[in-house]
Formats: structure tokens, sequence, C-alpha cells
């Protein structure tokens, strides 16, 4: 029978659609909450255990945590997600043999299906936008708690911290207290150099804290300058060049602290300050092409359901996961090569694409119609 033309977000689109949105439900609360007890399981012993002085993190801060770890963590699960609200679609649509009605009615597979690509696309989409909103809205409230939870202390207190000011020389703090408020953080033992009309400025001081626009007050501070043929120190109680903010600092942290968790607008403007970091250019290419994995993994497991009505739900979700174990395997060595060099930062972020792409379009095309 000829293939028969379906109006788009026609009767049998919406049927479909709400398949998937419901059990695209369903797999959030199993991967992300099975996830979610897994490291609770791991590490709630330690978020609520007493300090030397005897406090404990009251619960509600731990749930808070988590709450605020959630799209974090749907972000690292989502093509689990996809994937397996895809397949739990299509074995539902085989078990009522609805797919058999759709033969018979001249109606391909793929045609039937293209609500739920259709949804993978657009969730790609919003797994983007989610990582640049959740990381500048949510990012820093959750490492301040989750280094409250980790070190029963009040601040975080970072140490041996590099931060590249633009193009020049690093800025090194040995310690760095992180407050609520920003300007009220505080650096010890800041030490940076620059160069300036010939001369190596050599800065060092005990205390830096920060002061608008990117300006630092200094406590013991001092500069050397040296043009080669003397070296000359003086006082100095005001940094402002280079100039870098509290922002500044905090980024470098999280860069060192939660790598994967860095933005594209983050990543843009770390490799702008240090443009030969690999680990930056393929992580930049990681966050374009990640979001797709859920489509592509679509792509790859959805001809096994459907070229299988016969065999076992279990089965089928069990293909599933392996499909996705083995993307996630070819990722990460990927992405590991490209971190130290070994292949190009856009091959290591490109190559599952292209790899699983390549994989799932001959799969679908070999679906029945």
């Amino acid at each position: 029978m000829r293939p028969r033309a379906l109006p788009f977000l026609g009767r049998l689109d919406r049927y479909v659609a709400r398949l998937f949105v419901l059990s695209y439900a369903a797999s959030f609360f199993l991967v992300v909450g099975l996830f979610v007890i897994l490291d609770m399981a791991t590490n709630l012993d330690e978020y609520l255990a007493p300090d030397k002085t005897g406090y404990a993190p009251p619960s509600a801060r731990v749930g808070e945590f988590y709450l605020l770890q959630l799209p974090f963590l749907y972000l690292q699960m989502s093509p689990y997600v996809t994937l397996v609200a895809g397949m739990f679609t299509a074995a539902k649509l085989a078990r009522n043999n609805e797919f058999v009605a759709a033969f018979g009615a001249g109606i391909s597979v793929r045609r039937m299906l293209l609500p739920v690509y259709l949804g993978a696309a657009l969730l790609a989409g919003g797994m983007f936008l989610l990582r640049e909103q959740a990381t500048r809205e949510l990012g820093r409230r959750r490492d301040f708690l989750q280094d409250h939870l980790k070190s029963h202390r009040l601040e975080p207190e970072i140490e041996n911290l590099v931060v590249w000011v633009g193009r020049s020389l690093p800025v090194t703090l040995s310690e760095y207290v992180v407050r609520p408020d920003p300007l009220l953080s505080e650096a010890r033992g800041l030490s940076a150099q620059r160069r300036e009309a010939g001369r190596m400025l050599s800065i060092g001081a005990k205390v830096a804290r920060p002061l608008s626009g990117g300006r630092w007050a200094l406590e013991e501070g001092r500069c050397l300058e040296d043009d080669g043929g003397r070296r000359q120190t003086r006082a100095l109680d005001v940094l402002d060049d280079p100039r870098f903010t509290p922002e500044d600092v905090e980024l470098a942290w999280k860069a060192k602290k939660n790598v994967m968790d860095l933005s594209h607008a983050e990543l843009t403007d770390l490799l702008a300050r240090e443009p030969s970091n690999l680990q930056y250019q393929t992580l930049l290419q990681y966050n374009r092409t990640f979001p797709l994995a859920g489509l592509l993994l679509l792509l790859v497991g959805l001809p096994f359901v459907v070229g299988d009505e016969r065999g076992k739900a279990g089965e089928r979700i069990a293909r599933g996961f392996l499909l996705c174990a083995i993307y996630f395997g070819v990722d990460f060595v990927a992405r590991q090569l490209g971190w130290q060099g070994t292949v190009g930062p856009v091959f290591a972020g490109w190559l599952p694409l292209v790899v699983f792409g390549s994989l799932g379009a001959v799969l679908t095309a070999s679906m029945r119609s």
C-alpha cells in the first residue's frame, strides 16, 4: 500500500506525543531518582556527620542541596531519560499492535514515531538552555552548600588557585575565602606578574580584598620592578593592574572543582583568557554535541524495539541501557584523548556524534514501512 500522508500534529501525532510525555516523566523519576538515591546512600552519612564542635547540618539543608543538584544531575543523565522514554513509548505501541494498524493504513513507522524524534530534538535545545541558566542561577548556591556539607565549614576556602586575567600572566592565590557577598571575600597570599614599558613587575601581598571595578586593596603589598639592569621594591596599597573581579576568581574555582558543569558562556570566557587550554577547547565542543545524545540514542535504539515486537519489554530496555553505556564509553574515551592532546578537540567532541549518528541513520532507514 502507498504510504499515507498524515496532517502534522493530527490526532495520531498528539496520541504518540502524549505517550512520550508520560513515558518521559516516568523515566525522569526512574533514572534521575535512582542516581539521587545512590548519591544519598554514598554521601548522606558524611553530610549529616557533626563537626568538631558537635554541630550537624539540618536535614532541610541537605534537602536544599539535592534540589539544587537536580538540574545538574538531569543534564548528566538526560540521554538515559530520553532513550528510556522513547523505548517505553515504542514498546507500548508495539505491545498493543498499533504499528500493525499503522502499516495497514499505509503509515510508516518513521512517520508514526515523528513526535518522539521531534520531542527529543526540542529536549536537546532545552538541555543547552538549562545548562546556561542553571549554572548562572543555581550553581553558586549549590557549590556553597556542597562545600559546607562536605567540609563542615560556613565559608568555602580554596587553596592554590590560579586565575587567568585576559591573556596576561596569571594571578596566584594561596587561599581564597568565598563569602555570600562577593565583595566581602578575601584572598591570602596573592602573587602576580605583568610587563610594563620593558619592565617585569612582580606583585605580592599577604591579604587582598576586592574593591569596585576589579581593583583590590592590599595588605602588606609590594611590587618588585626589574628592568634587566636593576631591581627595586616599592610598597603597593591597591592593585589596579591586572584587574580581576571576585566573579573571575569563583569561575576559576568552578573550573578547578566542577569543570563538567561549566556552561558554554563560561567556557568561552575561560578560553578567551587561556586560549591554549585543551581541556576547555574539548569541553566547548562537548557542550555543543552532548545535548544531541538523547536523539542519537533514539535513532539507534528504537529500530530494535520496532523490529522485535515479540521480545520482552525488559530485554528491550536492557538493550537501550547497553547502547547508552557504549555511547558514554566512546564519549568518555574521546574526551580524555582530547584533554591529553592525543586528538584534536573538534575530533574528540564530534566523534561520538558522527559514529552514533551514522549508525542511527542506517538503522532508522532500515525500519519497516
